[in-house]
């Protein structure tokens, strides 16, 4: 319980905010509505069946695209910290890239694939495969010089060395990459939505946003950061379960 209440104090400023706001604002009005309209544009659009199937729609892009991040960046990031030739070529070209914020790769995607959910999911999984792969790169240098040593003295192969001391050795920084992918998935996820019209809540927010519905847009802003906190309370979680238990104990007898 007491690890619990700080996070629920710090929502507390928020919550403060928001009861302000709904006895300050007028009920009726037209650009900062106050938060029981918020309550209950979300409620028509999940009465006339819009809510659900967009919020299921940006969930299931980001949770793809970021497995694909993962994925890729890790195996990448294992790649790149341990041949140095390839850490070598390819140090100026991530340099280069990491420096792009993340809209331009939009635009960019777009005209090579269309606006199409393939276009949506590659742009969620280069974006967030970013933190992953520089943090698993920063793992594997990380590595102590001993265990380097010791693999070498047996002669280890290449793949031997990389699953039984780069891989494990660089979980922890996999998780710390995966912890910030998280939040940028979602942030590009909406993004994506919003100027390619593409299904999601974010096509539901430019709907509100042209109809003049600023209840609409503020509702679906607060749900998905309702959604964006339960995900990062669920990673944290997560990421606690397996650090506790990384690297594996040997069980004595």
């Amino acid at each position: 319980m007491n690890r619990l209440l700080p996070a629920w104090v710090g929502l507390a400023p928020l919550a403060a905010v928001l009861v302000l706001w709904q006895l300050l604002a007028p009920a009726n009005a037209p650009n900062f509505p106050p938060p029981l309209a918020w309550w209950r544009a979300v409620v028509t659009l999940a009465t006339n069946g819009s809510l659900l199937p967009a919020v299921v729609e940006t969930l299931w892009t980001f949770a793809l695209g970021l497995f694909i991040a993962t994925v890729a960046g890790f195996a990448l990031g294992i790649l790149i910290g341990t041949v140095r030739a390839v850490r070598e070529w390819s140090g100026l070209l991530l340099e280069f890239l990491r420096a792009l914020p993340p809209p331009v790769v939009v635009p960019i995607a777009a005209l090579m694939m269309g606006f199409s959910p393939s276009m949506k999911l590659t742009v969620i999984a280069v974006t967030a495969a970013w933190p992953i792969l520089l943090n698993t790169v920063a793992g594997v240098q990380a590595v102590p010089a001993l265990l380097s040593e010791a693999a070498r003295s047996l002669h280890l192969s290449w793949y031997r060395r990389v699953r039984h001391i780069v891989v494990p050795a660089s979980v922890p920084a996999l998780l710390v990459g995966l912890r910030v992918a998280v939040s940028l998935a979602i942030v590009i996820t909406l993004l994506v939505e919003i100027f390619t019209a593409l299904p999601g809540i974010g096509v539901l927010m430019v709907q509100g946003q042209r109809n003049y519905n600023s209840a609409q847009v503020f509702g679906l802003l607060a749900l998905v950061g309702v959604l964006a906190y339960a995900l990062t309370l669920m990673f944290a979680v997560i990421e606690g379960v397996v650090l506790s238990r990384w690297p594996p104990r040997v069980a004595r007898r």
